[in-house]
């Protein structure tokens, strides 16, 4: 049941329905379903969404395209189980993919929302053969296969569990004192439209906002609504050129703005400049393919030392070499203790010998298991050096990266149409109608592919102009993020961020507070029990710490229930 109250009692509140809080709600009603009988009282379910659509969050929904696929192979994406039971799934819409890749006709069912028929023309031999591991996904079936789990397990546990999804944008969490929270949204003016009291509650909102690009001199309609870019509407930000972020509103409507803007300029003017490296840069460079071959338009992709490492396909017979990690293991086998520092420099030697010897994607395949299982071989000092430091580092150089994205990366450098340029973006200014951006060359890199570095200090290239700018640079820290229920719940004392900032501090069952339990991204920069946890974005990972977390929430939510239930009944 879908609602909008403005008042609601619940005994658990799930903050959040991307793929953390889904996963964390059909655990718990599986625990709950497992726990409860029929003569139990009913277990009341909130889950708040500030988005349209549920069970989804931004990867799995309609703010990621059609054509924006997941960033693994399914092979890495989701577990044995799992992975085996989403197959079984997409066997059943098999013939429907193939009968659209044939006669082009669009089918009558959800399928056609979900991708693009493009996408079954380049994998046409895999969907026909069901060789689903080695396929990077169209997204949107992901989230659409969450929608109906979450349908069916409502379904399953009725009568021992009401669940009612709400639309909500919490911007305020308060500790009631006896281990719940008041989940309010206030207005500019401080009136309270919506309120949920839980008596436990599972944060899962995903990661921070991505981090603002320095842009001066933006032209503004006044009197639109606003944005956090100053006071700047989204619109206004992409009628410039600039997208401070890919899936606001959503990516489709961004791809459609940048099309208008250069669709407005002439052939030479047609440039993109893409800033970072990341998993959006990847989603971006899919999704404007058509974009940019109907215009014309150039591409510049600027990372750090130019086109990341791990943005090269696996070459043939390829294989993994890790001599440095494999005698730092040894010394570990044999008593010595295992350093967190140690093991990030080791990984930093492997990799650097990889992108030498031209074996980098199976290196970083076979360090990324073995950073796994490093953890067995530390300390509680060493496992705490690794959640808040040593971690975050490795998994930057760990990265990979695969599928159509590279493909369409490979082409457009060897056609000319695009760049990857190495350097650091300081800020960009607006001048007439193009956007100017200023770019600093790192020590050691070169301006060019194929150019000498020139110095071993930083220094700034000549400003270049663009058509758009596009913002790929990742996520803020905690400690600095702009997302309004952060900074209520850190500045109120509801909750601490974690020592590397990059997370909230947690106990040993995951609460950040009493009562709140944390599902997700949030989690990073946490550490207890001989586990460490510094990048927690993957599904595959977050289906492996719901176990953990819910059980904890919903051994906490009986037993609540059972001391209330005198107070109920008296």
């Amino acid at each position: 049941m879908v609602r909008n109250p403005s008042a609601y009692e619940a005994d658990i509140a799930v903050l959040g329905s991307g793929a953390s809080g889904t996963h964390g709600l059909l655990r718990i009603l599986a625990l709950l379903t497992d726990r409860m009988s029929s003569t139990d009282d009913m277990i009341s379910i909130a889950v708040i969404e500030r988005d349209q659509q549920f069970h989804s969050g931004i990867p799995y929904g309609h703010r990621s395209g059609g054509s924006s696929l997941l960033i693994s192979a399914l092979e890495s994406f989701l577990p044995d189980r799992e992975r085996s039971e989403f197959i079984g799934w997409l066997e059943e819409r098999r013939e429907e993919m193939l009968d659209w890749a044939t006669d082009g006709r669009t089918p009558d069912s959800t399928l056609a929302k979900l991708m693009d028929r493009d996408w079954i023309l380049r994998h046409e031999d895999e969907v026909r053969a069901g060789r689903w591991d080695d396929l990077y996904l169209p997204r949107r079936l992901y989230g659409q296969y969450l929608s109906e789990l979450v349908e069916r397990a409502v379904e399953a546990a009725r009568g021992l569990v009401e669940v009612d999804f709400l639309h909500a944008d919490v911007n305020e969490v308060i500790g009631d004192g006896h281990g719940g929270a008041h989940l309010r949204e206030r207005n500019s003016d401080g009136e309270v439209l919506f309120e949920v009291h839980a008596h436990s509650v599972l944060l899962a909102i995903g990661s921070p906002p991505v981090r603002s690009l320095a842009v001066s001199d933006v032209p503004v309609d006044a009197g639109r609504a606003t944005t956090d870019a100053g006071s700047a509407t989204v619109d206004d930000l992409l009628d410039t050129g600039l997208v401070a972020d890919i899936h606001t509103p959503e990516i489709e409507h961004v791809i459609e703005k940048i099309r208008v803007r250069l669709e407005s300029l002439p052939a030479e003017k047609r440039t993109i400049l893409l800033i970072g490296g990341n998993a959006d840069a990847l989603e971006f460079l899919l999704a404007s393919h058509r974009l940019r071959q109907d215009t014309g338009a150039r591409l510049s992709i600027l990372s750090s030392r130019g086109r990341p490492h791990y943005w090269h396909h696996d070459l043939p017979g390829e294989q993994a070499s890790t001599p440095i990690l494999d005698h730092l293991f040894a010394t570990a086998e044999a008593g010595a203790p295992l350093r967190a520092r140690d093991l990030h420099a080791a990984v930093r030697a492997e990799v650097t010998a990889a992108i030498s010897q031209g074996n980098v994607n199976s290196t970083i395949a076979a360090l990324i298991t073995a950073v796994g299982s490093s953890l067995r071989y530390m300390d509680d000092f060493e496992l705490c050096s690794m959640a808040t430091d040593h971690g975050v580092a490795i998994s930057d150089l760990l990265r990979r990266a695969g599928g159509d994205s590279l493909d369409f990366l490979t082409d457009g450098i060897a056609d000319g149409s695009i760049t990857c340029i190495p350097g650091r973006f300081r800020e960009a200014h607006v001048r007439e109608d193009m956007l100017f951006a200023t770019v600093d060359q790192l020590p050691g890199s070169a301006p060019n592919p194929g150019d000498e570095a020139a110095s071993n200090d930083a220094q700034r290239y000549p400003d270049h102009g663009y058509a758009v700018i596009v913002n790929g640079t990742g996520f803020e820290r905690v400690t600095d993020t702009r997302s309004p229920l952060l900074r209520q719940m850190l500045g109120s004392g509801t909750v601490r961020a974690s020592a590397a900032r990059t997370g909230l501090s947690l106990d040993e069952k995951f609460q950040a507070a009493p009562g709140i339990f944390v599902l997700g991204p949030l989690i990073a920069g946490h550490h207890h029990g001989g586990s460490a946890y510094w990048h927690i974005e993957s599904v595959a990972r977050i289906i492996q710490l719901a176990d953990a977390v819910t059980d904890s929430l919903v051994t906490e939510t009986i037993s609540k229930r059972s001391m209330r239930q005198p107070l109920l009944t008296s």
